[in-house]
């Protein structure tokens, strides 16, 4: 619960004053690469909609509509000089040459989960326009990665705050399963990452070619001489 008590402290004065716009704002200009605290608006905006002071709904529709529209607007920023503004951001040019890359491959996936980690969430948009990802493709899938990112944490904090009484007691009852249930994922996982490791680096056997042999090379292996010319001395 420290988690969200600190969330709450920082969000409120802002969500007092401003109230929703304040949640739409910040968010929406994160989506072009601003930093602003559009995630710690956001999610106070949902633990303060839980206590009644805001209506979770608009939030959740505000914050969703503020960061599609957001990155949308970086898309297009990064679209028509987003090469510029990225290097003053201190990526590199090889770090952008890679990036590039990697929309171009997997950019439907990086705006879907891209949203869930911090830096590119900010930077997803410039990047895709940049790359000049097809536009309708970035639409679709920043659509759905916003709606996901947006009602996980609005959710989430909502249901958080108005049951943090239960969920803290259920939490005590469970955490001995949890830890067992962490402890054996977290072998599986290491004996898993060691075995691929362990056979990434065996050494491949040498496949060796068998030499084809011809009807000639039988016929001299047998000491056969058919097929001579007549008068041939034999």
């Amino acid at each position: 619960m420290t988690s969200v008590t600190h969330l709450l402290a920082e969000s409120t004065p802002w969500l007092q004053r401003y109230g929703y716009f304040a949640v739409a704002l910040s968010v929406m200009l994160e989506g072009t690469g601003i930093p602003l605290p559009g995630l710690t608006l956001m999610g106070g905006a949902a633990v303060l909609a839980a206590q009644g002071a805001l209506n979770v709904t608009w939030v959740w529709l505000i914050a969703w509509l503020a960061a599609t529209a957001g990155d949308n607007l970086g898309y297009w920023v990064g679209h028509a000089g987003g090469s510029r503004l990225l290097l003053r951001t201190g990526i590199g040019r090889t770090r952008l040459g890679r990036l590039r890359g990697f929309f171009r491959h997997y950019g439907v996936w990086l705006i879907l989960f891209g949203r869930f980690v911090d830096g590119t969430r900010q930077l997803n948009g410039l990047v895709a326009g940049s790359a000049r990802m097809p536009y309708r493709r970035f639409l679709a899938a920043d659509a759905i990665g916003t709606l996901g990112w947006v009602s996980l944490w609005v959710a989430g904090l909502y249901t958080l705050d108005r049951h943090a009484l239960a969920l803290h007691g259920l939490l005590v009852q469970i955490r001995p399963h949890i830890i067992a249930t962490v402890a054996t994922l977290l072998f599986l996982g290491a004996a898993v990452s060691w075995w691929i490791h362990a056979a990434a680096r065996r050494p491949q056997p040498r496949k060796t070619h068998k030499p084809v042999r011809t009807a000639s090379d039988a016929r001299a292996k047998h000491g056969c001489r058919c097929g001579k010319p007549k008068g041939e001395p034999r």
